[in-house]
């Protein structure tokens, strides 16, 4: 039987997001490692950017969370991809006593099963250690010192998920969710360009740098470069293109060596497509 938030009951991915003060919603957060490598099989690479404060890296050398654009929770949600949970702004003095009970619920069972765990791996090490002098014809010696190089050479796995329940996430019907997302967007009319990209297959990330709403990706961020500069939805019949920032977003364009891009909906309540033009500088002027 499928699961909620699953596709053909492989992987069920669930992604957190947090409400400022105001009840807005900001990026959505996603922490489990299988998650993020099933994302980016549907072409949603997202921004890892988990570190240690006293440890600070490089974006390179990142890890999870992994975050999401409210666009890509979003579009997810709407394809029923994942399952949210809302995490209200003030949840921070519930979560901090919640998690203070579920580790010491934790400790004792932790222990007992590292206990297990360096009890395998000193077995495996000495039956290991064993075979091999009796391939190579030598009599065991000096156990001491063949217990104390196996101690050494102990490890402990790291799961890739937290074991702490988040109790403090609340539960929604997905309309309110969807409802609370939507509400995200000034122009909502921007999601639909984000929508219509991504069902042609680019993938998508912020695009800021490059002087846009997005870059788009004609596939995965780590095998192509980004081919479109996207800028924010425009309303075909109230607002006007202004043609210094198309001329500006033109030359921007031709220097990074993308294609600057905007669009619209002509006509949401008849579902007509998105429009998309692109524009080149033609190097004279």
């Amino acid at each position: 039987m499928e699961n909620e938030g699953t596709v053909d009951g492989k992987v069920k991915v669930v992604i957190s997001v947090v409400l400022d003060e105001d009840g807005v919603p900001g990026s959505g957060l996603v922490f489990d490692l299988e998650s993020i490598r099933y994302l980016r099989e549907l072409g949603i690479a997202g921004v890892l950017s988990g570190t240690l404060p006293s440890a600070t890296q490089q974006n390179l050398f990142l890890t999870v969370p992994l975050r999401l654009m409210i666009e890509e929770v979003l579009w997810l949600l709407i394809n029923n991809l994942c399952e949210v949970k809302i995490i209200p702004a003030n949840s921070g003095d519930h979560m901090a006593s919640i998690i203070k009970q579920r580790k010491l619920e934790l400790a004792d069972m932790n222990k007992k099963n590292m206990e297990k765990m360096f009890a395998l791996q000193r077995d495996y090490k000495r039956a290991l250690h064993k075979q091999k002098l009796e391939k190579l014809g030598i009599k065991e010696k000096n156990t001491d010192a063949n217990e104390e190089l196996i101690n050494s050479s102990l490890f402990v796995e790291t799961p890739n998920t937290s074991l702490i329940t988040p109790e403090a996430i609340k539960s929604h019907q997905r309309d309110h969710i969807l409802d609370l997302l939507k509400s995200a967007f000034s122009k909502y009319n921007t999601y639909l360009l984000y929508q219509q990209l991504r069902n042609q297959n680019y993938v998508l990330a912020p695009g800021a740098r490059f002087g846009g709403k997005y870059i788009a990706y004609p596939g995965d961020p780590l095998r192509y470069h980004s081919h479109l500069t996207i800028q924010d939805a425009i309303d075909y019949y109230e607002e006007p293109i202004d043609l210094l920032q198309l001329l500006s977003g033109a030359r921007l364009g031709t220097t990074v060596k993308k294609l600057w891009v905007f669009g619209g909906v002509k006509d949401k309540e008849k579902n007509k497509p998105v429009s998309f033009y692109s524009v080149e500088w033609a190097g004279f002027g």
